[in-house]
């Protein structure tokens, strides 16, 4: 007896085995560095003595990753970072605002490190989309995907 499989099946094995091969390159010190120097000049005290909010910064550092190594595919077809950056805007604006909003609550409601917070915010997730994209384009252009 044969098992049958739904197309939405292979797609989700396909994409999931995709992202394993990605994550594995990934390593979370190099992630927590990210973490700590993109926000540590913004929120100092909040995390020495919260260590608990690098933890969801974390995570939407890896979601940006693989939110790259998602569109990486468009890139090995030819088009620039750029012109693929336009086409997942709305997820990163998702992502950076996240972000913010975790860290917002932290903060005094200071005009000026509130805009220093969105600055280092936006950085973080096109830096870590970027990181992903450029993986999964090395992917595609050495047939590993």
């Amino acid at each position: 007896m044969t098992v049958v499989t739904t197309l939405a099946e292979r797609r989700r094995e396909k994409q999931w085995k995709f992202e394993r091969s990605l994550l594995r390159k990934l390593s979370l010190k190099e992630i927590k560095a990210s973490v700590e120097t993109h926000f540590k000049t913004v929120v100092p005290f909040y995390f020495l003595s919260h260590p608990f909010l690098v933890d969801p910064c974390m995570d939407m550092a890896i979601d940006a990753y693989l939110l790259g190594a998602e569109y990486g595919r468009f890139g090995y077809l030819g088009e620039t970072v750029e012109e693929v950056k336009q086409r997942c805007a709305e997820e990163m604006i998702d992502l950076t605002h996240a972000i913010f909003t975790l860290l917002q609550g932290w903060l005094l409601d200071n005009e000026y490190v509130l805009d220093s917070l969105k600055v280092a915010t936006e950085s973080f997730v096109d830096t870590w989309w970027t990181h992903g994209f450029k993986e999964a384009e090395r992917q595609y252009r050495l047939r590993l995907h």
